[in-house]
Parts: structure tokens; sequence; C-alpha cells
């Protein structure tokens, strides 16, 4: 059977029903590890005890005990999260070591049956968003290899585009779930802030660092976040459910909302076609009784990259002074630069950067009273080569790296939930994701809408040499 063609969902209704086990499955998606991770580098790391923790969930089952809604489900960690007994990177060679405890997130999986089949590749301790690592190496789009694959969760995005995994789990500072989802083909969720536990995950950036799910489909990143969502008293960020409720969206029409500025400035014509194709077929699809349109501008927009840009420099550069006063030759150059370039940024720049978090903000809680969803392209441009650091959109030349996160990085400096699908491709067949933002904890909303959208856009596929 190709188990890799199956839903999460399907899946772990089979090993409870015992139509499959555990431990087939598990066997199953090592041999693909071992046929694929060589040429795509999706995995640092394969865990040592995967079969016995799928043969515990076989004993679990044949005891007469439900072995969870994630039974035998195998899930892959971006390798900045703890994860007891496997080998832990953060991507460097600063921490590499065993974790004798879990992230509070992998440990909510392991308990809901999953399995953790292995820890994924990743940008140098999160910062950036390429996934070209200089220590564990590049990980590969599987749609061209001769691509990125988007980062800083590029290893997620390349196992789940190739079958490698069914389900995965990556962190958000800047776009780094959203940003790999998009290019690789996958959908990704950047939750509500605080609303998935960061306890026992590397920090990037603290007051911007967000936890969340990736799969093939809506319904399977909605059954990922069920079980990583909750409050952690051991996490000082966690915010305990607000306990709304929310109507559904079919019961009224959706208003959505499209901001110009992501449509009509520096986004790339080839990609920009997809998305315009798949709001059109939205808009054909949906009726006035089911959504209403509009386009709107964006308050303090103009301000957000750089008040991004300084924020994430700063607490980056805070977590790190150690390493960089102790052992800065452990750093591959890029990232060791962009840490020593925080030098340059004032206390007062911090501040004002600080201010305009609160006022955006604010004013997106207004937004958000006229509309329900926004919707975006995901990533500005497609996926770049490798090794290739400026690329044109239109007359401008821009920063791959930075550029990537354009329309990433706002959600993050809201903390407002933010949950890309896959919408096409570009005429050179290059995944599209179209990415949908809601209200905080809107996310039974938003992925209520999300559902709908993917039933009319596109069906979940693989990238066609792993099919």
């Amino acid at each position: 059977m190709s188990f890799h063609t199956w839903s999460l969902r399907r899946v772990a209704k089979a090993v409870r029903d015992n139509e499959i086990s555990a431990v087939t499955l598990t066997h199953y998606f090592l041999k693909r590890i071992d046929q694929w991770n060589p040429s795509l580098n999706a995995f640092i790391t394969v865990s040592n005890d995967v079969l016995e923790q799928a043969a515990a969930i076989d004993e679990l089952r044949d005891s007469g005990k439900d072995p969870g809604p994630l039974a035998g489900v195998p899930i892959a960690i971006k390798d900045l999260l703890d994860t007891r007994g496997i080998q832990t990177t953060y991507g460097g060679r600063h921490h590499v070591h065993v974790p004798e405890s879990s992230a509070t997130a992998v440990t909510r999986l392991q308990q809901a049956g999953a399995i953790i089949i292995g820890k994924t590749n990743l940008h140098e301790y999160a910062y950036g968003t390429t996934t070209e690592n200089p220590h564990y190496g590049t990980a590969r789009n599987p749609w061209n290899l001769n691509k990125i694959s988007g980062g800083s969760s590029g290893g997620n995005g390349v196992a789940l585009a190739a079958g490698l995994c069914l389900g995965a789990v990556g962190t958000d500072t800047g776009g780094s779930i959203r940003i790999p989802a998009a290019l690789c083909g996958n959908v990704g969720l950047k939750p509500t802030y605080g609303l998935v536990s960061k306890r026992g995950v590397f920090p990037l950036a603290p007051s911007l660092d967000h936890v969340g799910p990736m799969a093939k489909s809506v319904v399977d990143v909605e059954t990922l976040l069920s079980v990583m969502a909750g409050y952690d008293i051991l996490d000082p960020d966690s915010y305990q459910s607000p306990g709304r409720k929310y109507p559904s969206p079919l019961r009224q029409a959706i208003r959505i909302g499209l901001p110009r500025q992501y449509f009509y400035d520096r986004c790339h014509p080839n990609l920009i076609q997809g998305v315009q194709t798949a709001i059109q077929s939205l808009r054909e699809h949906l009726d006035s009784q089911l959504a209403q349109w509009s386009e709107l501008d964006l308050p303090f927009l103009s301000d957000v990259p750089e008040a991004q840009r300084v924020i994430i420099a700063s607490e980056a550069r805070t977590v790190h002074n150690p390493w960089l006063k102790t052992h800065p030759e452990l750093y591959g150059e890029e990232v060791q630069a962009r840490l020593l370039e925080s030098d340059a940024i004032r206390g007062d720049q911090y501040v004002w950067a600080c201010q305009v978090k609160r006022d955006f903000t604010t004013a997106m809680e207004r937004v958000f009273e006229q509309v329900d969803v926004l919707l975006t392209p995901t990533t500005p441009i497609p996926a770049t080569n490798i090794g290739q650091i400026k690329t044109h959109v239109r007359t401008h030349e821009v920063s791959v790296r930075g550029h990537l996160t354009r329309n990433t990085h706002p959600w993050n400096l809201t903390g407002l939930p933010a949950l890309t699908i896959p919408c096409g491709f570009t005429s050179d067949g290059l995944p599209v994701g179209l990415q949908i933002t809601g209200s905080r904890f809107s996310e039974p909303k938003l992925l209520a809408i999300g559902k709908l959208f993917e039933q009319i856009l596109t069906e979940p596929v693989l990238a066609p040499a792993y099919r």
C-alpha cells in the first residue's frame, strides 16, 4: 500500500482499527527515508527507537486500550525542539546533545500516539529562510532539487512533500512554518502567539517565536493543533484559552479582505498570477451569501519590516551572546554575520520597534472588526535557486532571504494566526501558497475557512517523483 499518500487521520484510524500495525507502517516510512533522504537532506537524525515506539502503540491497541488520535502516525520534528533520547542540534554546533526531556509539544504528540520518526533540517539556529545549513547541508525542494525549500523549517517542508512523514512540527518567528510549507506545496499554520507551548524549544526571538503544525491538508493540521494546543504552566508565554465560540463561517457570509499592498507591490508576476487565479476561482464558487470581498489598505505597514528586523536582531543577539563570546568560530558565516549586525542597533530603535508592534497590533484589531480573514500570497516570490542571494521582482532587485518574509512577518509582530494552503503552481511548476490570516484565537473559524478554500482550490499532492 502507498501509505505516504494517505491522510494522517486515515492512517491513525487504520492503526486503531488494527487494519495495519504501527510497526509495519513505520518500516514503510523508514524505507522511504533511506531511499530519498540522501538526495533531499530533509532529516538530520532518524530516531533510534522508532520501531520500539511503534511496537508500544501496537501493544497498547492489542491490550484493548485506545492508542490515541494519532496512533502510529509518523511525525517529523524540527531539530529546534528538544526530543527525549534523540540527538538534538538546533541546527548548529554549540548545543549538540541528547535531551533528557522533550518539548511540551512533542510530549503531547507522543501521548496522542504519534511516532516521532526523526529530527528535520533547518536554517542554522532558525535564523534564516532558505535552510542552506553549513553544518548539516541544504534541504532541497522535492519539486526541483536545485531550488531552496524555504526556511527555517525547511526539512519539514521537504519531508512532507516527498512523503517521508505525514505530519511535522515547526517554529515560526518571521514565516518559518509558512514559507517552507508554501514553497514545498504543503499546509502550514502559525497559531496565535501562546496557543502552543514553546517550552523545550530553543529560542530565536522569544517575543515573536511560535510553534505550529505542518501537514498535507487543513484537516490534518487541525488534528495536530488539537493535540498540541493548550496551556502550559512551565511556559511564561503560554496563554490560557479564552474559550471563545466562533460561529460557523458557512452560516453567514465570510468577510474577506484583500490588502492592496501585498498584491500590487513587489510580488513576482509568475507567482501573483497563480494567486489571482485562485482568488478568481474562490469568487466564482462562493456567491454573495457565502463571501463578501473587499480591498483595503493596512495601516503601519511601511514601518513593520524594520520593526520586525530590529526586534529579531536584538533578541537573537541576546540569546546568542554567551556563545558569540566563547565559541564564535562554531557559527556559519551567514548567521554569525547576522548576529553581529545587531551591534549597530541602538536602544531607542528597539523601543521604537516595540511601539510599532503595539500600534500595529491595535490597528489590526480594528481591521478584524471589518473582516473575518485577510488573503495574501504567502510569499512574494517562488522558490529560488540554491545559493541565490538576490532576485528580481519586475524592475526591483531584492534580497531572497529578506523578501521571503515580507508577507509573513507582520503576523508574527501581531501574534495573529496565519494559515498557508497550496493554491496552484508557477508556469515552471513550483508550488504557490495562499495565506489566510485571522484574528486572535480564531483558529476554529480560520481552519474551517481553510478547509472550504482547500476543497475549491486543490487536492493535496506530493512532488511528482515521490508519489
